[in-house]
Formats: C-alpha cells, sequence, structure tokens
C-alpha cells in the first residue's frame, strides 16, 4: 500500500471527528497542539477537507462542516409557488425543511449588451435590476439577478417596494405582466474568485448557471433572470407531461 503522507493522516482523523453540519471546527492551533503536528501539515490536511468538499472557510470566520444536502429546485413548480408569504424558491425551500433567506437590491442601470438582446431592447436601456442572495439555515445558496424591460416596471410602486415583497401569483402576474410561458437554460463553469467566496464554495466545484426568459401572452419577454448556485449543493428538477 502506498504510505501515507503525514497530513493525510491528519486529514483522515479530523474526518473521522467531524461534527454536524454548520458546527466549527477547532482552530489551527488547537488543531497543532491536538495532533502534535506543524501548522503547515495542519493546513495542508484542512485544505485536503476542503477540497473534497467536507469543511468549508469564509473571510473572518473559523472553517465549519458543510452540508452534503441537495436542496430541490422544482423548476417546472417553483412559478407557481408565489404566495402572501414569500417568494416561490422561498415556499419550496420551507417545504423541504430549510429556513430561506433574501438579501435583495433594487437599483436602475444601463442594460448590457446580453441583457439587452434578451429583453429585445436597446443596449443601454435604464432598466431595473433586482440582485439577491439567497440562504438556505444561514448558509449562502444562490446568486440571483432578475432584469426587467421598462413597460413592466415604470409606474409601477410595487416593484420599487424596497422590501422582498411576497404576493399571490409573484410580481408579475400581480402587476397584470403574467407570463404565458418560458425559456430556460442550463449551463455550468468554474466559479470566480468572488462567486467561490460568496458561495462558501467547495474547491474544485463547478457552478451552475440557470437562465429563465418569461414572455407574456403577447410574446414579450417580461423578465430576464440569472441564477448561480454551487454545483453539489442544489438538484434542478422539471416534472412534464407527455
Amino acid at each position: 500500500m502506498p504510505t501515507e503522507h503525514k497530513h493525510e493522516r491528519i486529514a483522515r482523523l479530523i474526518r473521522e471527528s467531524l461534527g454536524p453540519p454548520g458546527s466549527t471546527l477547532p482552530s489551527e492551533a488547537q488543531l497543532v497542539e491536538k495532533y502534535e503536528v506543524g501548522r503547515g501539515t495542519i493546513r495542508q490536511a484542512l485544505a485536503t477537507l476542503e477540497y473534497e468538499g467536507l469543511i468549508t472557510s469564509s473571510q473572518g470566520n473559523r472553517r465549519t462542516v458543510r452540508d452534503g444536502r441537495r436542496w430541490e429546485w422544482p423548476m417546472s413548480e417553483w412559478e407557481r409557488a408565489h404566495s402572501n408569504d414569500g417568494d416561490a424558491w422561498a415556499n419550496t425551500i420551507r417545504a423541504q425543511g430549510g429556513e430561506p433567506k433574501n438579501e435583495m437590491r433594487i437599483t436602475t442601470i444601463e442594460a448590457p449588451a446580453d441583457v439587452a438582446k434578451v429583453l429585445q431592447i436597446p443596449e443601454g436601456t435604464p432598466i431595473q435590476a433586482r440582485y439577491r442572495v439567497r440562504s438556505v439555515d444561514g448558509i449562502p445558496h444562490q446568486l440571483s439577478e432578475s432584469y426587467f424591460p421598462p413597460f413592466v416596471t415604470d409606474d409601477n410602486e410595487l416593484f420599487w417596494d424596497p422590501r422582498d415583497v411576497g404576493v399571490q401569483g409573484g410580481l408579475l402576474a400581480a402587476t397584470g405582466h403574467k407570463q404565458a410561458r418560458w425559456y430556460d437554460t442550463i449551463t455550468s463553469r468554474m466559479p470566480t474568485a468572488e462567486e467561490s467566496q460568496q458561495l462558501r464554495m467547495a474547491l474544485g466545484t463547478p457552478l451552475l448557471v440557470h437562465t429563465r426568459t418569461g414572455f407574456d401572452a403577447e410574446d414579450r419577454p417580461v423578465r430576464y433572470l440569472v441564477t448561480r448556485m454551487a454545483a453539489d449543493q442544489v438538484q434542478v428538477s422539471y416534472n412534464l407531461e407527455a
């Protein structure tokens, strides 16, 4: 059998002693004292566990045990799950026993070329952008951006409410722009350093990028949604009739 290197042995010992998801690991100094090895060996061992997706670290915080659970995102159902108690994503997470949280920022931007193309408007048109960081049980889960053409949001106070407003059927339906159909794409790529930090992603984990373009009854684009999420933290599902 191959010789087990010192950091591999320490990684195995730490792996065997990991607590439940969300629990905090001892500090590097405590691990050095416990296993009687150098700080470099401890850091190598912790890097191994982080690469395996077992632990995570964020700037200014200690390392914690990651939750290996995949939260389901039922794509054919979630648009129907909007209610006065929350948006569709939050409601589907609650139904799975999780505690959702949305941090939202609403702003006006000049439509970049890719967004303008999808929304079928001139590049540079002032549009509303809604940026969300979605968390489950206090752990960052998704980065989401929604873009709307001016005819949807202009003179519509509900769209400019700074709170995360939950309304029956969702904002579009409640303001007279109900989606008649939508077009989805799902791609993957490696995350940027900022995305990896924001989502506390395990090293080497791909990022899933889901886009959804919603169309009204006149087949006009009324929303362009872009959602980014760690591939090992989500299960995307569709339930389609034959």
